[in-house]
């Protein structure tokens, strides 16, 4: 499998729309469809980005290794991005929430 059907496969599989990851990864739509059509390349820091968003790998997204991904859905992709467009100030009551709201789970 080529970067570009493992790209296309791990969004497919996630429900993620090319728009959606273009969006949160601050790039065209066009260049995206232009990774997944093995028509262009990303560089680097747009293929950590893309590691970090999909939460795996570089080895992952490049090599045959079909192992270390974890799933994360189109909702969880969408609040990253809105978390990541906050202040610090609004991250940090985000994050002080969330960490409530696990702990009361936890019990």
């Amino acid at each position: 499998m080529n970067f570009g059907e493992k790209l296309s496969s791990i969004l497919e599989s996630r429900e993620i729309s090319q728009k959606e990851f273009a969006y949160t990864l601050n790039i065209a739509p066009s260049t995206l469809n232009g990774y997944i059509k093995n028509r262009r390349q990303p560089d680097f820091e747009t293929l950590r980005n893309m590691a970090l968003v999909l939460n795996v790998s570089i080895d992952f997204l490049l090599e045959h290794n079909e192992s270390g991904s974890l799933d994360i859905t189109a909702r969880e992709i969408s609040l990253v991005s809105k978390l990541r467009n906050m202040d610090k100030k609004q991250r940090d009551i985000i994050y002080d929430l969330v960490n409530i709201v696990a702990v009361r789970n936890n019990k």
